[in-house]
């Protein structure tokens, strides 16, 4: 078996090739963290990628969306891995996360979708960013700008049809489409797309086709005032999967590129999180585990203490009602979710030893702790938790295929 891997920590990137890589990996990245960190899978990333281009027309552009640090699983691992895939650019959320797309090599179209405010304006133009415009206000900002540095600046226009967030009211677009249209007359302005948001693209079909609808209602004002619209696009990753006829110029691929089930459809894995065991200790029946002493030991027991707790991500509403994976057997949390810690029961497990791995999320042999087993216990979606690992956990990212 022959691996090579891309390994991303921090601003650390290794290429290394060939046999005995697992071991070198322990004994160069992970066993000096000892506390914890998230491996994250490039091959998978890439085969997600792909099976999103397998389920659009031919021609159809694919925007990934790196906001929130790649939906937890470090943008720059992403950003990497992705660029070589010909995406037609990346999404973000703020010119913060536009920069570090820049700073990974990415030459193309970065596209900020939080709406733009002034003070951004001389940052998002001066890295070659793209910012969504909501409002006539902000057109002709941009429009003022473009015109004074003499280039047109290229934009993005949202349309409300339902999300009820950012955006032009899609029922007033016979209103302001004359508005864009003479905002754009002058020059400054290149409108680069026209799209919208779903806001329920899971669970309710019909609305989403209402609001697809909507949006080529605005499209056709948008048109009868002189504007050229530019690409069209609206659908996420559930609509990506879902749905057919709204794939329109360009899709938004999201966190099912990143592993997470959407639809009940599963893509590949991308994340894990895993940590060490920090201390192993026998203790007799009645013993209190943890902040506020919530959990008593109903027998003699052996718990372990693991090096990873809420301020790395762990979520305390799994305090008493999580569970782990050491040497592929689960073990489960007992207590309050501390800090920098969390004690986990290991009564009945074999040579359980400080140092051994626990897996948090991800697989352990042929047991597995899935983002979405992590949501449902913790009562929130698995955006959440993707995206709620910490920085104090760093990401490891390698590219293994057998």
């Amino acid at each position: 078996m022959i691996w090579t891997f891309r390994i991303v920590v921090g601003n650390l990137l290794l290429l290394v090739h060939g046999p005995g890589i697992l071991s070198a990996l322990k004994d160069l990245l992970i066993e000096p963290m000892r506390r914890a960190w998230m491996e994250v899978d490039s091959r998978a990333l890439r085969a997600n990628y792909a099976a999103i281009t397998q389920r659009i027309p031919t021609g159809c552009a694919v925007l990934p969306m790196v906001k929130a640090d790649a939906y937890g699983v470090g943008a720059s691992l992403a950003i990497r891995t992705l660029r070589g895939l010909n995406p037609w650019g990346f999404g973000v959320a703020t010119v913060e996360e536009g920069l570090e797309v820049r700073a990974n090599g990415w030459e193309g179209p970065v596209v900020v979708f939080t709406p733009m405010i002034p003070a951004d304006l001389p940052e998002i133009f001066d890295h070659g960013m793209e910012p969504v415009v909501c409002g006539i206000a902000a057109l002709r900002e941009c429009a003022t700008a473009g015109r004074s540095r003499r280039a047109a600046v290229p934009v993005h226009l949202e349309v409300d049809t339902g999300m009820g967030r950012f955006g032009l009211e899609w029922s007033k677009a016979g209103q302001w489409s004359r508005e864009v249209a003479a905002a754009a007359e002058d020059g400054g302005l290149a409108l680069r797309s026209t799209f919208t948001h779903f806001h329920s693209a899971e669970t309710d079909r019909t609305a989403s086709l209402e609001q697809w609808r909507r949006l080529q209602t605005a499209l056709d004002a948008l048109r009868e005032a002189g504007v050229q619209t530019g690409m069209v696009h609206a659908a996420n990753s559930a609509a990506i999967l879902e749905y057919s006829g709204v794939d329109g110029d360009m899709v938004r691929a999201g966190v099912w590129l990143y592993g997470a089930e959407v639809c009940g459809q599963r893509s590949e894995v991308v994340a894990s999180v895993r940590t060490r065991v920090l201390d192993v200790r026998d203790v007799s029946r009645g013993a209190t585990v943890s902040y506020g002493a919530t959990y008593r030991t109903p027998a003699a027991a052996r718990l372990a203490t693991l090096g990873i707790g809420y301020a790395d991500g762990l979520p305390r509403t799994l305090s008493g009602c999580g569970r782990v994976l050491i040497k592929g057997r689960s073990a489960p949390i007992r207590g309050v979710v501390s800090m920098d810690s969390t004690v986990v029961d290991v009564t009945g497990h074999e040579n359980v030893v400080p140092g051994d791995v626990a897996t948090v999320m991800g697989r352990d042999g042929n047991e597995e702790i899935a983002v979405e087993e992590l949501a449902t216990a913790c009562g929130t979606i698995s955006y959440e938790i993707l995206t709620g690992w910490s920085n104090r956990v760093p990401r490891i990212g390698y590219d293994g295929d057998a």
